[in-house]
């Protein structure tokens, strides 16, 4: 092939896979009508803090970003957080363990540090709220197998919590406090990836 020809493929190839890292966490038009708006640019981790420890951790090894996706490699420490609080809610996004034992967790209206209110990403005991809260119990059998994506969609509105997963209703619990709070991804040892993280502010 001439050489021409060689880096005009490469050149098409390259540009195919960007669009794909874009299409990947681009809200679709549903959502962008409904108000969601995208948690993670796909790129980097811009609207994001690492907490730990550490009053101020500015580079976290465990945590990266690889084609369109949140990687998280293991380790106890730092957790993701958002910059910001939340209050009333929708998020939505995807994940999958790397390997069979998998272990993380999903924070919603925790504190600064994370820690409080986790739905639980551990090996089966995937969905358990560990809040003082009434209900949420653990629902492995909605999930899919390792290496493969599970979509999840928490509600939360008021002292109440609503979990799906992969498009089926889970739980609802009550009880929930404080009224708002971070969000956050937990490391917990494990390799771990997420994408697609979206959410729409539910305003009074």
């Amino acid at each position: 092939m001439p050489r021409f020809f060689r880096g005009l493929v490469v050149v098409c190839f390259g540009l195919y896979l960007v669009a794909d890292v874009v299409r990947a966490d681009a809200l679709t038009a549903e959502e962008k009508q409904q108000g969601f708006q995208s948690l993670f640019n796909g790129t980097d981790f811009t609207g994001w803090r690492f907490v730990g420890k550490e009053p101020e951790i500015k580079e976290a090894p465990n945590w990266k970003v690889a084609d369109g996706v949140i990687q998280l490699s293991g380790g106890g420490s730092p957790h993701l957080s958002t910059d910001r609080e939340y209050a009333d809610f929708e998020m939505r996004f995807e994940w999958r363990g790397v390997k069979d034992r998998y272990n993380s967790g999903f924070y919603i209206r925790s504190g600064a540090k994370l820690g409080s209110n986790q739905i639980n990403l551990a090996k089966g005991a995937e969905g358990k709220f560990m809040a003082k809260v009434q209900g949420g119990d653990a629902v492995p059998q909605l999930q899919k197998p390792s290496g493969e994506w599970n979509e999840w969609r928490v509600v939360v509105e008021g002292d109440r919590a609503v979990f799906f997963c992969n498009g089926k209703q889970a739980w609802e619990a009550t009880g929930l406090k404080p009224a708002q709070g971070y969000i956050g991804l937990q490391a917990e040892g494990a390799a771990l990836e997420f994408r697609n993280l979206r959410i729409r502010e539910i305003k009074k």
